[in-house]
């Protein structure tokens, strides 16, 4: 079951699938460290929807095109993104609007691992157990990335002052330009 565990935290922190990073920092973006709670309340949002994903694809309750899929998860980091950019007034308060979207977005990417979550499922080990310690992996490795993304949003605003007021912009430009570049990779068409 342990092998779960570190499938998931890997599956969140490497750096070829870096969308899932991408993701989190547009998540990110409009937040200081000390608004961790918000935070960490949106990416266990994100985990559920993760979560609900993975146990319906992998025991093939529900099927999707992959490439799809695929093309999918770059638009949820482009719409996250570009949502600081449309957004007249910072984030006060997190709205229940909001954890029901970055679910949605975590059903999202939870289908684009569905397949290799299924692959990697033993059938001799109880199927919830491995997708419990497979997403408290994603969840714990969403953690380190959150920390890491605060941490440097944190030092950025105390480097740098002036910039306090546009930081949400500026970090979410490239989350955005990524985005928008996978997104044209991953045209199903």
């Amino acid at each position: 079951m342990s092998d779960f565990f570190l499938d998931g935290v890997l599956h969140i922190t490497d750096l070829e699938g870096y969308d899932h990073m991408l993701f989190l920092l547009a998540l990110c973006a409009p937040f200081t460290f000390r608004e961790w709670k918000k935070v960490v309340l949106l990416a266990t949002a994100f985990t559920l929807g993760h979560s609900i994903s993975l146990a319906l694809a992998a025991t093939d309750a529900v099927r999707f095109s992959s490439s799809l899929i695929e093309f999918c998860i770059p638009i949820t980091i482009l719409l996250t993104a570009g949502f600081h950019f449309a957004r007249k007034q910072p984030v006060v308060n997190v709205q229940p609007i909001s954890y029901a979207i970055t679910s949605l977005f975590g059903i999202i990417h939870g289908l684009g691992f569905s397949g290799y979550f299924r692959m990697i499922s033993s059938e001799g080990e109880s199927f919830l157990g491995q997708l419990f310690m497979f997403n408290l992996g994603v969840e714990v490795g969403q953690l380190i990335i959150l920390t890491t993304i605060l941490s440097i949003i944190a030092i950025a605003v105390a480097a740098l002052p002036k910039l306090t007021g546009h930081m949400t912009k500026i970090i979410s430009t490239p989350a955005l330009v990524l985005a928008f570049w996978l997104a044209i990779e991953k045209w199903p068409y």
